[in-house]
């Protein structure tokens, strides 16, 4: 048995830093016993689960209003296990307003803490940070511009490299792509990345699906494919699609699909990212609860929401948001990413990865034994 170590990783990007730091942490030497609440493929992985924490995918304020007696239960799970179990450490991903409480706890049980992808304070919300303090004892964060802002603070912090960069290097050619989907070489693809969230999925999937309606009327020989990320959102886009046909879903091969691409309709998150190192033409929606949207508006401080814009300082990317993701508007603009636009983004798009350099791998390996050590013989 390895020293007891819990995790918290429940989403898409979240998983995948989660991965990563498994795959690090067996590189440092540590022999580590995982447990927590995640999801699919770090159960794979070998992470025993403790709890469902899908409720953790909810966005906004009154959603979680809404499931605030499931997020209650979740915490009370989590309290249990912890005061029980008494792992070495808690490694906690992203969900700052739920993972800074379980740090609070942790913290009071004499349980280390390292915190993954650090709570935006310099988009929102900057006077977190003195909680931050107090609760955690080392950071990865993802963005080097974000070191300062904690080290500062009295943090210690390293910088991952964006897992993000290796998995874009490492994706197949447009060319195999297309053969591995059955996708033809000489025909126009427009690829939908709508999130992993239920709540988001349900409010952007109508609105994509006539978007590109509208750009096939245009544009009769592009093709459509909608990335899913897990099988059990099949239920929700065929309900989407409704009597639409010529779409196709693929499973869990987004990476390929961007591949396969010549534009893209990305959810806001991650996947704007991962679109943006793959250089592909694209343009950004979101929608969340009116009420939500309206507070975010009036508290966030920075001019973008797409990740590539923030980090390149200007607008790569169009952002439809909330009433103004209306499906005529950005059809016409995914049809200008046919053209001249779209080799204008990709240009530009060309200055992102050394925005996302990280330290090596020493520094990071350093990192986890402090936190999560011993190391093992």
């Amino acid at each position: 048995m390895g020293t007891p170590v819990f995790l918290v990783a429940v989403e898409r990007s979240g998983e995948t830093l989660g991965l990563d730091i498994l795959r690090r942490a067996e590189a440092a030497g540590l022999q580590l016993d995982w447990s927590g609440v995640v999801g699919p493929r770090l159960r794979e992985a070998g992470v025993r689960p403790v709890a469902d924490g899908e409720v953790l995918a909810i966005m906004g304020i009154v959603e979680v209003l809404r499931h605030y007696g499931a997020l209650r239960r979740l915490y009370a799970r989590i309290e249990t296990v912890l005061r029980e179990e008494r792992p070495q450490a808690v490694v906690l991903i992203d969900h700052p307003a739920f993972n800074l409480r379980v740090a609070r706890l942790a913290k009071s049980l004499g349980i280390a803490v390292l915190y993954v992808v650090g709570p935006q304070i310099w988009a929102w919300r900057a006077g977190r940070i003195a909680k931050m303090r107090e609760r955690i004892d080392r950071m990865l964060v993802l963005f080097p511009f974000e070191r300062p802002l904690y080290a500062e603070a009295g943090i210690p912090v390293q910088v991952l490299p964006h897992p993000l960069l290796a998995q874009c290097a490492a994706a197949p050619s447009r060319e195999a792509a297309r053969a591995a989907l059955g996708i033809a070489a000489d025909v126009p693809l427009l690829a939908l990345l709508p999130g992993s969230r239920r709540t988001e999925l349900r409010r952007l999937a109508p609105a994509m699906v006539e978007t590109a309606r509208r750009l096939r009327q245009q544009r009769p020989q592009v093709e459509v494919a909608v990335a899913l990320a897990r099988e059990d959102l099949l239920p929700l886009w065929q309900a989407a699609l409704g009597d639409e046909s010529g779409i196709r879903l693929v499973l869990a091969q987004s990476l390929t699909l961007l591949a396969a691409a010549d534009l893209v309709l990305v959810a806001s998150g991650t996947a704007t990212l991962e679109t943006a190192l793959m250089r592909r033409p694209a343009v950004v929606v979101y929608a969340m609860q009116p009420i939500t949207y309206w507070l975010a508006r009036r508290l966030v401080r920075v001019p973008f929401v797409a990740m590539p814009n923030i980090l390149l300082e200007r607008r790569i990317y169009p952002e439809y948001l909330q009433d103004d993701f209306r499906p005529e508007v950005v059809a016409a603009e995914l049809e200008r990413l046919l053209g001249p636009a779209g080799a204008a983004q990709r240009e530009a798009l060309s200055a992102l990865p050394e925005k996302l350099q990280g330290d090596d791998d020493a520094a990071i390996a350093d990192a986890l034994r402090a936190v999560l050590g011993p190391v093992h013989a």
